[in-house]
């Protein structure tokens, strides 16, 4: 007597619950994409990048003396590896029998979607969350945002005086970024394109950089950071843990970023000894950040 399992129902299914899976996923905002570059990652277990150092400036060349020789080299290397990510539920045959997988199905896809993106979000915002915290170092040996970053004789730093989100502490931040030097201590003439914040900061953000005059003041000041156009705007990663930490990004190259190894990707298939019914969703993907100069970090008050 032939006897009907659930994994005869998987081309009925499993179209219904790739669309609940796409539909909501596609219509979630992406927090760290404003942050994070995306890019492909190269099919290996792990992907290098090397930080370079060039040359120092050019001294005066006095009339009959030889020139000068420099020389530029590896400073460090920062390697990205690339963990999976992923999560499955099943569906019993009872509930294939009696009809319920399409509601059930329809209805937990959703929450795989969700817990897919709860993971995106959070790997990406702990970058952030970590950044003062020197036992998670990047390519260099120090946090993202540290004062002792090496560089060719010497150390170099990203950490702004902490300072609660106000007029004057961006200000200050927007000055030390355009101070900012290479690895060599030539000027790089920085630019900081968006302010990150959390989102008990995210309508004080918006105040500071959209206000025509100086904010918290009687005077008839001009807001020199919209009018300068120092900072486009600003991001809310609601996943940041601290409610009084604010961050500067900048158009450095290559600093934070997601390397793609793997795409989301699902499938669903039968249990031959139980006749459940099995969807499951990975990924895979490696994050972090190259130049440590693309973030300048405040750890508030």
């Amino acid at each position: 007597m032939a006897i009907m399992r659930s994994a005869q129902f998987k081309q009925v299914v499993e179209p219904i619950l790739n669309t609940h899976f796409d539909g909501v996923y596609d219509q979630r905002v992406d927090e760290y994409k404003q942050v994070f570059k995306q890019e492909t990652g190269i099919k290996r277990s792990y992907q290098e990048e090397s930080v370079w150092y060039g040359f120092s400036a050019a001294p005066e060349l006095p009339d009959g003396q030889p020139i000068t020789y420099d020389e530029g080299g590896i400073l460090f290397n920062k390697r990205y590896l690339y963990p999976v990510y992923g999560l499955a539920f099943a569906l019993t045959r009872v509930l294939v029998e009696d009809g319920d997988h399409v509601r059930l199905g329809s209805r937990y896809s959703k929450h795989l979607a969700q817990a897919m993106q709860e993971t995106l979000e959070t790997v990406h915002a702990n970058h952030l969350n970590r950044a003062f915290n020197a036992s998670y170092s990047g390519g260099d040996g120090a946090a993202l945002v540290s004062a002792s970053h090496p560089v060719i004789g010497g150390n170099q730093s990203n950490l702004l005086t902490p300072a609660a989100l106000s007029q004057t502490s961006l200000e200050q931040g927007l000055i030390t970024v355009r101070k900012a030097k290479d690895s060599r201590g030539k000027y790089i003439r920085l630019v900081a394109k968006r302010l990150v914040v959390d989102p008990t900061n995210m309508l004080n953000a918006e105040v500071i950089l959209n206000s025509v005059l100086r904010t918290g003041s009687a005077n008839n000041d001009l807001n020199p950071i919209k009018s300068m156009g120092n900072v486009s705007d600003s991001v809310v990663i609601s996943r940041l843990t601290s409610n009084t930490a604010w961050f500067l990004q900048t158009d450095v190259m290559d600093g934070l970023k997601t390397l793609w190894r793997r795409k989301i990707e699902g499938g669903m298939e039968g249990d031959f000894e139980t006749d459940s019914m099995r969807y499951k969703k990975t990924m895979r993907f490696g994050s972090g950040w190259t130049d440590w100069r693309d973030v300048f970090g405040n750890a508030g008050v």
